[in-house]
């Protein structure tokens, strides 16, 4: 998919001089702080203005919306709080002498109402209505509109939209729906609300400003929740001694993550996948996994619907996220660059010859690449059916939809193999603006020797397999976004295998 990153940079810049902000015609809160990509729509404006700074008066009618990693704190005239996380958008609703209504949108809200609040307050979703006094609660509402609500004390009515209701208690949570309301259950605790909530995991263990302590100590308890676990000692190919654990959980049926922790005596590195699929996951994933390269003939049972994955070194993270995943018969598309010729048949455990023939692989609607969590570049469509006829990023996140505060620049790709000796691939990126990234591929063994191409000449199937558990993979990410620093990161490819992410091919 490489050839398919490529982005036509177009130049879209907001002026954010608060000068400019006409005024609320009636206060209904106060936007007290901001970080990140925040952006506001006045009610009756088709417009939408990129916020410099805060504070900012609000009114009835009023949106607000965020960008990857942002934050936004709104104050009530009654006391009570929010707090609006990244790719999230809100509305304030209504305004009466006995309730105030914000309707949330895709996305998470904190809400804290004071006891002594004079007004019920009330979150709406596309598929309930949350409705408090007193009460410290949190709502996410995925894509499609499924709800989830988490209450921490108090007590809280929750309605779906046929008007069927029920009473949450302190420490309980509840999920909602087309269908309607779910039976509550008990609140996950702090390590299963890590598993079960990426967005959580990516604000506590990938933000930049976290502490290296807490970010080890976050990932090594979500560890203990693993379903495939794997732990080595070796050493890269720097020559220092690198501690490598690896894992898979299962976030929800449809979901899987795949976590490698690097631990060196003065640094400390993490990579993460995080699948989403169209369907529950079965019990062994290597037959799921399978066909994640494609399928020939028919399309494949299940695909990738959406996947987040990154790369952090505690301070520094590159992040890819794409949504709208859906087969596409790709040797029967429009553009032909993307045929396939050969496809590995994991039953016959060799390549086949699949030209002319059906061949159905998973493209994606909305991509994003983000280097300390600004967007590099990205696309969007409509139900692709080849990355031909992908928009490139420009004016709007891929992802969230958030104007973009900056003009994307333009981009050029190089691939070169310094070392004909050495399985040693260099890709490195350069951007119009002066930026680069960089990255060095290597595999390497267990004692810092790099692999040369006579390791795996002519192996295919169950010898490359075996072959390729006596090396690792090992890859150094630079960009000039790091000042310096570096991600470096090793794999070791046994629990690869083990579920299937790694074929032999």
């Amino acid at each position: 998919m490489t050839r398919h990153f490529a982005v036509r940079a177009a130049i879209f810049l907001f002026l954010t001089l608060s000068g400019l902000f006409p005024a609320a015609a009636e206060s209904l809160a106060r936007l007290s702080s901001i970080s990140g990509v925040v952006q506001w729509r006045s009610h009756g404006s088709q417009a939408w203005v990129l916020l410099g700074r805060a504070p900012l008066e609000l009114g009835l009618g009023d949106m607000l919306r965020t960008g990857y990693g942002a934050r936004a704190r709104l104050d009530f005239l009654d006391g009570s709080r929010v707090e609006l996380e990244g790719n999230s958008a809100l509305t304030l609703e209504e305004s009466t002498g006995y309730r105030t209504a914000v309707e949330l949108g895709p996305g998470i809200l904190h809400v804290w109402v004071k006891k002594a609040a004079s007004r019920n307050f009330q979150v709406r979703t596309p598929v309930a209505s949350c409705s408090a006094r007193g009460t410290e609660f949190r709502v996410e509402v995925f894509l499609g509109g499924r709800t989830v609500v988490d209450l921490y004390q108090g007590l809280l009515g929750v309605e779906d939209h046929k008007g069927q209701s029920v009473l949450l208690h302190a420490k309980e949570r509840i999920e909602i729906d087309a269908s309607g309301l779910s039976n509550p259950e008990a609140m996950p605790s702090a390590v299963e609300a890590r598993r079960l909530s990426f967005n959580d995991m990516m604000r506590r263990e990938l933000s930049l400003d976290l502490a290296q302590d807490a970010f080890q100590s976050a990932a090594a308890r979500e560890m203990r929740l693993a379903q495939y676990q794997e732990g080595k000692v070796l050493t890269d190919l720097a020559g220092d001694r690198v501690r490598v654990e690896q894992y898979v959980i299962r976030p929800r049926p449809d979901q899987f993550k795949f976590v490698a922790l690097n631990g060196r005596p003065s640094r400390f590195d993490f990579f993460y996948f995080l699948g989403t699929f169209n369907q529950a996951l079965p019990q062994d994933l290597s037959s799921a996994l399978a066909q994640l390269r494609g399928r020939a003939g028919e399309a494949p049972d299940c695909w990738l619907t959406a996947f987040e994955a990154g790369r952090s070194n505690g301070k520094d993270s590159l992040v890819d996220a794409a949504q709208g995943g859906h087969p596409v018969d790709v040797n029967n598309n429009a553009d032909m660059d993307d045929d396939v010729s050969l496809l590995f048949d994991s039953a016959a455990n060799r390549y086949v010859d699949v030209s002319g023939r059906p061949v159905y692989q998973t493209l994606f609607d909305r991509y994003g690449f983000y280097v300390n969590g600004g967007l590099k570049y990205g696309w969007t469509g409509n139900n692709l059916q080849s990355y031909a006829g992908a928009i490139a990023a420009t004016t709007n996140d891929p992802v969230s939809g958030a104007a973009l505060s900056v003009a994307l620049p333009t981009r050029s790709r190089n691939v070169t193999y310094p070392n004909g000796q050495e399985a040693h691939q260099v890709v490195c990126e350069y951007y119009e603006d002066g930026t680069f990234i960089q990255w060095d591929n290597r595999g390497v063994d267990g004692e810092g020797r790099a692999a040369g191409g006579a390791d795996f000449a002519g192996l295919t199937g169950p010898a490359y397999q075996e072959r390729l558990l006596h090396f690792n993979f090992e890859q150094t990410a630079r960009a000039s976004e790091f000042g310096g620093r570096k991600i470096d990161l090793v794999v070791a490819p046994k629990i690869l295998i083990q579920t299937g992410l790694i074929r032999p091919d």
